[in-house]
């Protein structure tokens, strides 16, 4: 449920601000009530205000000083000027000052409350955009690492050719290959990369809220819908719009997008008249798209609209080349936000990363990384530091190894298994043998059969 506006009324004519309360309330808001500049400020240090209606002529402190004090001390609050006489002027200034609109005293109650309820979007529009906007920021400060593997370098190539061009892209490729990392990096080099970047999930949205949010609503035009509200495709006007997992939108909407995408224009759920807008679109999926067109499940004309440009991002397993800048970059982001030095991974460390099928692509590699700066101590990384799932990793390559067996898995864990229990005691193997339960001898054996050593046994007989 939206919160309700909470408004101030400064003016020095009680019936004035009585009226308007009783308007406003009407309509669905809150409101207080001032009875001179000096007063409203006073209440605006006490109380958060979503919007003030600010009369003009009051005796003392007049409403265009009252407003500028306003814009300095609170820039998020919107204000609506009041007025007996309708003085361009003084409109004019007030409009240049910071007001975001004008409004003379012979207004209708249907007219304030349409006013009011104009400049409220137009603040939640704002401060949405805002929002996305620091997402943005944090986004351009975690730069895309690509790697030199010859696929990545291909794809890209084409990522570098297309973004200067707002042609629709779209992005395919296995769950956390970077798909969306690379709309915001074809967005970040496009002309529109001073204007937002709206990414939607669409299968995180409720099914029965997926055209709302996409397309906006208007107030009314639903149970719950008690004020205007702009869709994506509005927020992301002049930018780009990342749709997310496009492959599972219900068929329903496809319809909606495709002539979203044709027509350049999209109606809010409840209006009467067509919206134009300026924006590039690029969709992902991890879905087979022509197979679910053959199945009926997702439109020809739509898959073909929105291939435009196709770009498939290889899984990881297939860019093993790439995976030690990658694990470095996540490693040194991991460590800026831990505060803590970099580290890096042994020669051994990464081969047990290469061997890996890496299900989850590189969002597992940088899970990985980012837990690796939080458990390991040491500035190196070494095969004992990384979890067990890498150092049977062997189990998972059984289709590429026809030796490969369980026996051999269970060898890989064991050694695995052991360096770490020998580093956890600072390389004492008497020690070692103790907390394993097994003799000293047979300790021995093992870590001669597996090669483990280090120059700091302090237990040699």
């Amino acid at each position: 449920m939206s919160r309700i506006a909470c408004i101030l009324i400064v003016d020095d004519d009680p019936t004035i601000r009585q009226n308007i309360h009783f308007i406003l309330e009407k309509g669905g808001m809150k409101s207080s009530m001032a009875s001179s500049g000096e007063e409203g400020l006073q209440r605006m240090r006490t109380t958060a205000f979503d919007l003030v209606l600010l009369d003009v002529q009051m005796p003392g402190m007049g409403g265009l000083e009252a407003l500028r004090i306003m814009r300095e001390r609170h820039p998020d609050v919107g204000v609506i000027m009041l007025s007996v006489l309708k003085d361009i002027a003084v409109a004019v200034e007030a409009m240049h000052t910071g007001a975001l609109d004008y409004v003379t005293k012979d207004f209708s109650p249907p007219e304030l409350i349409a006013r009011v309820r104009k400049t409220l979007m137009q603040l939640r529009a704002g401060r949405e955009l805002e929002r996305l906007h620091d997402v943005e920021e944090k986004h351009v400060a975690r730069p895309m690492v690509a790697g030199s593997s010859p696929k990545m370098r291909a794809v890209m190539q084409v990522a570098e050719k297309i973004a200067p061009k707002p042609v629709t892209v779209l992005v395919t490729g296995e769950t956390g290959t970077g798909k969306e990392v690379l709309a915001r990096y074809i967005h970040a080099r496009s002309d529109r990369r001073t204007a937002p970047f709206v990414a939607v999930n669409l299968p995180g949205i409720p099914a029965n809220l997926v055209e709302s949010e996409l397309f906006g609503h208007e107030r009314g035009s639903f149970t719950g819908a008690d004020r205007q509200k702009l869709g994506k495709f509005e927020l992301a006007n002049g930018g780009t719009l990342f749709l997310d997992e496009i492959g599972d939108l219900a068929m329903d909407l496809q319809g909606k997008i495709l002539r979203a995408l044709q027509e350049h224009e999209i109606e809010r759920v409840g209006g009467e008249k067509p919206i134009q807008l300026d924006l590039r679109v690029i969709c992902a999926t991890n879905r087979d798209l022509p197979a679910r067109v053959q199945e009926g499940k997702f439109r020809e004309d739509l898959y073909w609209r929105l291939k435009v440009v196709p770009i498939e991002l290889p899984p990881l397993r297939d860019r093993s080349e790439d995976l030690g800048d990658l694990a470095q970059h996540f490693l040194a982001r991991a460590a800026a936000e831990h505060g803590r030095t970099p580290q890096s991974l042994s020669g051994g460390a990464l081969q047990l990363l290469e061997r890996y099928r890496w299900p989850g692509n590189i969002r597992e590699l940088e899970n990985v990384m980012a837990r690796m700066a939080v458990v390991c101590d040491s500035d190196l990384i070494e095969e004992s530091d990384l979890p067990y799932d890498f150092a049977v990793a062997p189990s998972a390559l059984l289709e590429k190894s026809e030796e490969q067996s369980l026996e051999a898995a269970m060898l890989a864990f064991e050694k695995s298994f052991l360096r770490k229990a020998l580093k956890r005691n600072g390389w004492q193997r008497k020690l070692t043998a103790q907390q394993l339960g097994i003799g000293y001898s047979t300790l021995k054996a093992k870590l001669k059969a597996y090669g483990l050593g280090h120059d700091t046994d302090g237990d040699e007989e």
